[in-house]
């Protein structure tokens, strides 16, 4: 099917839309909204790089999970799998929020980050797949719908959490907050997808192996095409006659509805004409006759020829009789020690076998041999080799399990990892990628505590109300969403660039804030970048590094972006406990992304320079 008759087929599936746009409203939250936490956690005097550390293990824990849900997603889907793995992962959120209202404060981070990480990565991983299964032709402005549940959970959830913690206080808020969380198992038992109109084989990730599989099923061989032969209905198959072979004509759709009676014709006798592989017959083998040859004196021939073969047959049977006969009569056998001793003697030897010589094992013959000290040394012996030489099935099963293990590490990690270093054009788009990540987890959480330490200090309805202001500036950028679909894609970049540059502005004016009015204008400025990004850096690195080296440095560019994200945090987190700490880490973020602002100024400078440039005085070249 193609493009078209899938767009007007498929439809928008209004009950699945609004399940993912409110499952990205509460699950993104656990990160956007953290920084409220942070404030109230700071009051009990708790150190200030604990509250730092948290969405950052959050965000490591994500992104090191989120390669193999996203690959093992396509097994576990279905109308089942992809319900069960969302409730299993919204299961660990909700429990991770749980936990956190019973254990001490420098614990949180971990439980928080790690459990509550990998259950919010492994239940956007089966809302991604469901949108790719889904949606796949209207893929640019469903993620640009999700986007925007994002910017109205940032709105909202700063607003809910600090009502949650000044009526029931900072630990039991958790348990609520926790019971808002499990509210979004009514929209997780959305995510299913249609059967029949899911995406053909041409477009999965698996293309040889489907497509394999489809020659075999003999389906969908009417668009296929290769070198696999097709499965025919051999009640077509005419026998008789080659010439009514009606196999590969195409049949009459006016005599769909007669009722034609089939007959099953069996397949051709040794007499017939054969083919050879090649298709050339094999004639049967004529004898040749001569010229001198007679009639009389042939038959005659063939009568004694027979009557030879006749006469020799009967010899054999009378034989073989008289030695049956022999054997059972006798009951005797041959020894064979005998006869290669007395090779020139014709009589055998004889061994009568009766029950009387045969003595019987009984129980206590069993027991007797059982309780020898031979035999219980004999066992002991083998038992102490077999449990330090011999590996039990269970040694075998783990060790085979952790050679999957070390297979699968390999790769995931290490042979992308490799493959991506080699690649010149991955490290500015690391470099874009580190920035997301930093705007998401570090200028978005270092927000609250800027507003604590502006003079006079912002009170915590006024600061969450900016924050709703960061949201709504984002939702603003989000409404060019139909635009940006229709953008091709070697324009991203210099969207991407418009968005790092407005970014690095709102972090110098964040950084050097000191009243009211500058934190209200970086958290404008800072709410209309970080849409820009988040929208296009993806599209943007794509076009940059290949359509077919995309897919190779996917997981890497996930992975070690937030593994220098988190290294970066770790260096902050000795200056933030600082006077000036959060100004001072704001203006640290400001400096990268100005650097990496530069590096993709330089990059669209070349796009537009081969793109546009070159080509106009090519053209001009060409006219003179």
């Amino acid at each position: 099917m193609d493009f078209d008759g899938r767009r007007e087929s498929a439809g928008w599936r209004w009950s699945l839309l609004f399940s993912v746009i409110f499952l990205n409203i509460c699950l993104p939250s656990l990160v956007l909204s953290y920084g409220v936490f942070w404030v109230h956690l700071s009051s009990f005097g708790v150190p200030l790089w604990v509250g730092l550390t948290t969405p950052s293990i959050f965000v490591l824990t994500y992104s090191l999970s989120q390669c193999w849900f996203r690959e093992a997603a396509d097994s576990w889907g279905g109308s089942v799998g992809y319900r069960v793995m969302g409730t299993i992962g919204l299961f660990f959120v909700v429990v991770s929020l749980i936990i956190c209202a019973f254990i001490p404060y420098h614990v949180q981070p971990y439980i928080y980050g790690i459990v509550g990480g990998l259950g919010s990565s492994l239940l956007s991983a089966q809302v991604d797949a469901v949108i790719f299964e889904t949606y796949d032709t209207r893929l640019v402005s469903v993620r640009g719908w999700c986007l925007l549940g994002q910017a109205i959970g940032l709105s909202i959830f700063p607003h809910l959490l600090t009502e949650l913690i000044d009526v029931y206080g900072y630990f039991f808020a958790y348990i609520v907050f926790a019971g808002i969380m499990l509210q979004s198992l009514v929209a997780i038992m959305l995510l299913n997808i249609d059967e029949s109109m899911r995406r053909p084989a041409s477009f999965s990730r698996y293309k040889d192996l489907s497509q394999s599989y489809m020659v075999y099923k003999n389906e969908a061989m009417d668009n296929f095409y290769g070198t696999e032969l097709q499965l025919h209905y051999l009640n077509k198959k005419c026998w008789k006659n080659p010439s009514d072979d009606q196999l590969h004509r195409e049949e009459d759709p006016k005599l769909d509805d007669v009722s034609i009676i089939e007959t099953i014709t069996p397949p051709p006798s040794p007499e017939e004409k054969r083919r050879n592989i090649f298709g050339v017959e094999i004639l049967p083998e004529i004898p040749e006759e001569s010229e001198e040859s007679d009639s009389e004196d042939h038959n005659a021939a063939a009568f004694n020829k027979n009557k030879n073969r006749l006469s020799v047959a009967i010899k054999r049977l009378s034989t073989l009789g008289e030695n049956i006969d022999g054997c059972i009569i006798n009951q005797v056998r041959r020894d064979s020690q005998t006869e290669r001793d007395n090779a020139d003697i014709s009589e055998f030897t004889e061994f009568e076998v009766k029950y009387e010589t045969i003595a019987p094992m009984t129980d206590i013959h069993t027991e007797k041999i059982f309780n020898t000290f031979s035999f219980r040394c004999q066992s002991a012996y083998m038992n102490m080799k077999r449990k330090l030489w011999i590996p039990s099935y269970r040694m075998y099963r783990i060790r085979r399990r952790f050679i999957y293990f070390m297979y699968s590490i390999n790769d995931t990690f290490l042979k992308p990892l490799t493959r991506s270093l080699s690649c010149g054009k991955f490290y500015p788009a690391l470099l874009l990628s580190f920035s997301r990540l930093s705007l998401l987890s570090i200028s978005l959480v270092l927000l609250p505590m800027l507003a604590s330490e502006v003079h006079p200090k912002i009170s915590m309805l006024e600061m969450n109300f900016l924050m709703s202001l960061y949201g709504f500036t984002w939702i603003c950028f989000l409404l060019c969403t139909p635009w940006l679909e229709q953008t091709p894609k070697r324009n991203y970049k210099y969207i991407v660039v418009m968005g790092l540059g407005i970014s690095t502005i709102s972090a110098f004016v964040l950084a050097a804030d000191n009243n009211h009015d500058s934190y209200s204008i970086g958290c404008v400025i800072a709410g209309f970048g970080f849409g820009a990004v988040a929208s296009s850096w993806e599209t943007a690195v794509q076009d940059f590094v290949g359509a077919r080296k995309w897919p190779k440095i996917h997981s890497t560019l996930e992975t070690l972006s937030a593994c220098l994200m988190t290294v970066f945090v770790v260096g902050l987190s000795f200056i933030i406990e600082k006077p000036n700490g959060p100004q001072f880490a704001m203006f640290i973020l400001g400096i990268i992304l100005a650097i990496v602002t530069f590096v993709w100024l330089i990059i669209a400078a070349v796009s537009i320079y081969l793109t546009k440039i070159r080509t106009m005085r090519l053209g001009r070249k060409c006219l003179f």
